[in-house]
């Protein structure tokens, strides 16, 4: 039996960089060493970015979703308008020879602007030249891919013709757009990128490069308010949603996607409803996909029919509200897709071994909570595309004697590491309580999970590792022990556990006792080394300071993949049943 504690995080500083105005055009223009490129793109406008104007059937805008990096010699980087002067989105249309672009990307020299292209088109094409918002300037515009200068504008100045290049990137990971001061200073070097566009691009990389764009910048919140909109972060260390204040927000029908976390916040009251977060790669090695939520010191926290794709779960710490108040914490009704902890390689692609622990809901040091809930979410985790570690899990946290934090009526279906067919070692899984070592009896335990079905989780479906006063009872808990392919699952442990991991129980006060595990339904097939066995439980804390296990039925070893799906149907009618909806609504 394997068990980890998951140590809390806190917020990073964030601090924001002040820039001073100068007039590009009524004062000499920085020389490369003074200016600095400024590593932002000005997010200028917030409608879609469509194709308009493309050539070719099939062509897709070289997308600001592929963005690694951008740099500009004089002010940030902009999106669909000249580079104007220092200040983010004070360019003007894109306009070359006379004829004006919706699309593309306004710089200074020396520039460079950065894409992923994840080996997915076979080819780049765009009008360049210096815009005409200035009188004079010449620049240069190099195309490199993968360190490979692949094309070469030569010295184009302001009264020259535009330029198409068009450059096959056929095999490429990484597009790179530079635009050098061709020798003779930076003086006046507006360029222009205009109507870039990929072209032979494989579905994948279409499925990067649609119209999401229909995305603004980050957003902060500074007042209470009930915001809708559609906000986007491709910084892994910007949060896409932040929010500083304590008043009430509620955020709602809204698209939210980022390469970092999505919705930030501290001493937070909110609601987040109808609202579909996407979680991009970062880009960044060694870093795994942001939060949906991170927030922590909360007072009121409701997370309700929202969609998840691809995030590092909602993550809350610490619980400072006042039940008096109706102040607690929700988590129902969500659609989640992929609870994602694996490294980024930096490339577009993820490590097999490196990770950091994602759940789908975790609460950390949220304590003596009256009212919280966790109940009709759909949790399906596809191996291959995912690395959650415990579905659930809730680390020295505790509701109350009289009002436990309820879990319930929750599916969950898989949990597994990079490698699931090859790699024997995992310690994640289903519904987790009572994680974590405390010294207080109140602070850890006092969970009620029950009507949940869980299903192919590996280390284990739901379990009570420490803690005071949990129940589990009336669960399903299924697993074949084989991935969908019907491989066996090498990490394949045990259905549902109740242990005192941290020896609560010779503590004084004791912190581990009164867990009841009752009318439980398991069936949990391993397959070893050709053998198939099932291990439906283990309970070495049976019987330790009043905790006890009843009436459990085992449905043997003879659980397949098709009992699986007949499960997933299962949950379906029950939703029916229930009356209940999930996820997003129209």
């Amino acid at each position: 039996m394997r068990i980890r504690s998951v140590q809390p995080r806190s917020l990073l500083a964030l601090t924001t960089l002040a820039l001073t105005l100068a007039s590009c055009t009524s004062v000499p223009a920085p020389n490369d060493a003074a200016a600095g490129p400024v590593d932002l793109l000005a997010d200028s406008v917030s409608r879609p970015l469509t194709a308009q104007g493309f050539p070719a059937v099939g062509a897709q805008p070289l997308a600001y979703g592929l963005l690694l990096s951008a740099e500009s010699g004089w002010g940030p980087a902009e999106r669909d308008r000249s580079n104007g002067e220092q200040a983010p989105a004070d360019g003007h249309a894109l306009s070359l020879g006379g004829q004006t672009y919706a699309l593309g990307y306004g710089v200074h020299a020396p520039s460079s602007l950065v894409f992923a292209l994840g080996d997915q088109c076979q080819t780049f094409a765009a009008d360049v030249g210096v815009d005409d918002e200035v009188s004079g300037g010449s620049v240069t515009f190099q195309v490199w891919a993968d360190g490979v200068l692949l094309s070469d504008s030569g010295v184009l100045r302001g009264t020259d013709a535009i330029k198409r290049l068009t450059v096959n990137v056929a095999g490429k990971k990484q597009l790179k757009l530079v635009v050098t001061a061709a020798g003779d200073g930076p003086s006046h070097d507006h360029a222009d990128w205009a109507a870039p566009t990929l072209q032979g691009c494989a579905a994948s990389s279409a499925a990067e490069i649609d119209a999401k764009d229909a995305f603004s910048g980050p957003l902060v919140i500074t007042q209470g308010g009930t915001y809708s909109g559609n906000w986007e972060s491709l910084d892994a260390r910007v949060p896409a949603v932040r929010i500083r204040t304590s008043e009430p927000v509620v955020i709602e029908n809204s698209r939210i996607r980022g390469r970092g976390t999505l919705i930030q916040g501290m001493q937070t009251r909110l609601t987040v409803r109808n609202t579909h977060g996407v979680s991009l790669n970062p880009l960044v090695a060694g870093r795994s996909p942001g939060r949906f939520a991170n927030l922590e010191e909360v007072y009121d926290v409701h997370m309700e029919n929202n969609l998840l794709e691809g995030t590092g779960g909602i993550y809350i710490r610490q619980y400072r509200g006042e039940a008096s108040r109706g102040e607690t914490i929700s988590v129902l009704r969500n659609v989640v897709k992929n609870v994602d902890g694996r490294q980024s390689d930096g490339t577009g692609g993820y490590s097999d071994n490196a990770f950091s622990w994602a759940q789908f809901v975790q609460f950390n040091d949220v304590t003596r909570i009256a009212g919280a809930e966790i109940a009709w979410n759909q949790v399906v985790n596809e191996p291959g595309k995912s690395r959650v570690e415990d579905n659930i899990n809730l680390f020295v946290s505790s509701g109350t004697p009289s009002s436990p934090i309820k879990i319930h009526d929750n599916y969950i279906q898989g949990a597994y590491n990079a490698l699931p067919a090859t790699d024997a070692k995992f310690s994640g899984g289903g519904i987790l309580v009572g994680d974590g070592k405390v010294s207080d009896p109140t602070k850890n335990g006092y969970a009620h999970v029950y009507h949940n079905q869980v299903v192919s989780t590996t280390n284990y479906g739901i379990a009570i590792a420490g803690g005071m006063g949990s129940v589990l009872e009336n669960n399903r808990v299924l697993s074949s022990g084989r991935l969908p392919d019907g491989s066996p699952v090498p990490a394949q442990n045990v259905g549902m556990y109740l242990w005192d991991a941290n020896s609560g129980a010779k503590l004084s006060p004791s912190t581990f006792g009164q867990n009841i595990v009752r009318f439980n339904t398991i069936g949990w097939t391993r397959i070893r080394g050709g053998v198939t066995d099932g291990n439906p439980y283990w309970w070495p804390a049976k019987g330790l300071n009043g905790s006890a296990t009843i009436s459990t039925t085992n449905l043997g070893v003879s659980v397949t993949l098709e009992i699986e799906r007949q499960e997933f149907v299962r949950w379906q009618d029950k939703l029916t049943q229930a009356g209940v909806k999930i996820g997003t609504q129209q």
